[in-house]
């Protein structure tokens, strides 16, 4: 374990430089932080490319951690560590991991079920949605250029892990989605309130795309002019609409529960 003291030291740069999201998008690489989220990343065989641990958090690292691999560990001191961190209450340990890159046709398999962010602003939104799309067995995220960067920190702890058990390619243009669902038959599903069928009477068993839109102006028109169907969710209490995580859930459970899978026994993962 290499201890570094020196703000000025590259390393410390590079990582610094990750809290901006073209750095991150250049680089394909994004920060965690905390002891279980870089757990859950070890857990999940994620891309680490580097683990930062604070002086003070040192013997706890050792006691609970045995990375393998060629990751490269360092040892910085508590006060260099918290001008890193980008949290108020620095757990002492942060790692930097790689960003996924592929292109959505990789992934594809018969039943596909597939979570279309359409220009979604809010981070606690996208990353709750990773979160229930990872829970209730979908295949894959995709975001469009619009949507806000899933790989900031507050996405991410949204996501509470789920970033590392199910693709997430983000970037993906209008075309190249569309494209994606031609090739491979995929129904495009775009959520919305006018001339739309509830959720539980739409197909939503596979083979599909679902799109949540902003949350303020929904699905751009885009995608409503190639979108296949329209799905709302019926809001018999009278409220103006379902916030935009909600919504995404709601329907993905639907997803779930058409595929005959509703008394599914839960694996409990380790820590729960």
């Amino acid at each position: 374990m290499k201890l570094i003291k020196s703000r000025q030291n590259q390393i410390i740069k590079d990582i610094l430089a990750l809290r901006d999201k073209k750095n991150r998008r250049k680089e394909r690489s994004f920060l965690i932080e905390g002891f279980r989220f870089v757990q859950e990343a070890l857990y999940s065989k994620a891309d680490i490319k580097l683990i930062c641990v604070s002086s003070d958090s040192v013997e706890k690292f050792k006691n609970e951690f045995a990375p393998g691999g060629d990751i490269n560990i360092i040892e910085v001191p508590p006060e260099l560590f918290r001008i890193i961190s980008q949290t108020e209450t620095p757990q002492g340990i942060l790692a930097v991991v790689g960003i996924t890159d592929g292109m959505p046709e990789l992934i594809y398999k018969k039943g596909f079920r597939v979570l279309f962010l359409d220009s979604v602003q809010e981070p606690g939104n996208a990353g709750t949605m990773i979160r229930t799309a990872h829970a209730l067995g979908f295949d894959a995220v995709l975001t469009g250029p619009g949507t806000v960067d899933v790989f900031n920190s507050k996405a991410l702890r949204a996501t509470m892990g789920s970033i590392f058990n199910i693709p997430v390619l983000d970037n993906i243009h209008g075309n190249e989605m569309l494209e994606f669902c031609r090739k491979n038959r995929l129904r495009i599903i775009a959520s919305r309130l006018e001339e739309a069928k509830p959720c539980y009477e739409t197909n939503l068993e596979g083979d599909f795309l679902l799109v949540i839109g902003n949350e303020g102006k929904g699905v751009s028109d885009f995608i409503q002019k190639h979108a296949t169907e329209f799905v709302y969710i019926p809001m018999p209490g009278g409220a103006e609409s379902y916030n935009a995580a909600v919504a995404a859930s709601i329907i993905m459970y639907e997803s779930f529960r058409q595929r005959g899978k509703a008394n599914y026994n839960p694996v409990v993962q380790p820590g729960e």
